[in-house]
């Protein structure tokens, strides 16, 4: 008798995305996908399984889950141990020249929202052997990613059952987004793409992580050459703020959502945020708190967990010791 198998396989495609076709960025409408397949799945042909998805950050790609923070092998041991029932992953790509996409819906940047909840589960289901349920997808990410699980909850909640939002970013405006951070007026003084270009090449973070925030969140096909608004000025030398455009923007940040999707965030088996006390992004525990309160304030259940870390060191572990875990308990599995 053959020894069973204790290893997962991986499996990698490109996915050719209508959903991200006719971008303004014109960025590649090719996603890559990794695609983590449980010990046993090649030798019963019959067995459905739940599927976790996995979001990355800004300026990740989807390998810094299998080659930095290991997760394959942290399946691995966890289905052996019995510590959570055997699960394919899922690792999109949701990278741009920006960043990301922040994994929303924009004419500018792409269709990120419907490309990872519509397409990209069609294809998933229809390739794998998936429990293609709600109750049956869980949905994680880290910073950008974190974003992302929770905007996917409140926007496709027909999709995903349960979430985890790991340091999420841009839940809400206010420090290192807010009025006070001079990258607004370095954003207000750029004239060209090659202006960003360059601020790439000298590793200036947040000109570039700003502009990817405004395509994905205030985009505007009219105003060229970077087709977005802007929610902040100069005026005198000072950052002002320009209305009614920061209205506009602080809406579509998940604090100002709450109320409206509150039917979508009830209907979750389980909803977890976490954030690490000295995270280098001043507007994450902050953020988070508030996001955490007014879903408190609003009677929806969920775990806010806050933990002695940064914004990176401690994602593998936190993910073996208490988010699969966390899934493990919502999944329904068969």
């Amino acid at each position: 008798m053959a020894a069973p198998e204790r290893a997962g396989t991986l499996d990698r495609f490109e996915l050719e995305a209508e959903t991200l076709q006719g971008n303004l960025l014109g960025e590649s409408t090719s996603s890559d996908v990794i695609v983590y397949l449980p010990p046993g799945y090649s030798g019963d042909a019959q067995r459905r399984y739940p599927v976790v998805t996995i979001l990355h950050g800004i300026f990740d790609r989807p390998d810094v889950w299998v080659e930095h923070f290991g997760v394959p092998r942290i399946l691995d041991r966890m289905i052996e141990d019995g510590r959570l029932p055997p699960v394919i992953a899922v690792f999109p790509e949701g990278r741009n020249r920006l960043g990301g996409g922040f994994y929303r819906n924009s004419p500018v940047s792409g269709n990120w929202g419907d490309f990872v909840a519509r397409e990209l589960v069609e294809r998933i289901d229809s390739g794998y052997r998936t429990l293609a349920n709600r109750e049956s997808r869980a949905l994680a990410g880290h910073s950008m990613g974190g974003y992302g699980a929770l905007h996917m909850a409140m926007e496709y909640p027909e999709v995903y059952g349960t979430v985890w939002a790991m340091s999420p970013c841009c839940l809400d405006v206010g420090d290192d987004l807010g009025q006070g951070n001079p990258v607004w007026r370095k954003i207000a003084a750029l004239e060209s793409w090659e202006q960003v270009v360059e601020a790439a090449q000298q590793r200036d973070f947040y000109v570039v992580a700003a502009l990817g925030i405004l395509t994905s969140f205030l985009p505007n096909p009219e105003r060229p050459p970077f087709l977005v608004d802007l929610p902040f000025g100069v005026q005198r030398g000072e950052t002002v703020i320009v209305e009614p455009v920061y209205r506009r923007f602080v809406d579509q940040f998940p604090l100002a959502q709450i109320a409206e999707r509150r039917d979508a965030l009830l209907s979750m088996r389980g909803i977890g945020i976490d954030y690490g006390i000295a995270d280098q992004f001043a507007h994450i525990p902050s953020a988070t708190r508030r996001f955490s309160h007014r879903l408190a304030e609003m009677r929806i259940p969920h775990l806010l967990d806050v933990y002695d870390g940064d914004h990176r060191q401690e994602v593998a572990r936190r993910l073996e010791e208490v988010i699969l875990p966390f899934f493990a308990r919502h999944l329904e599995t068969g």
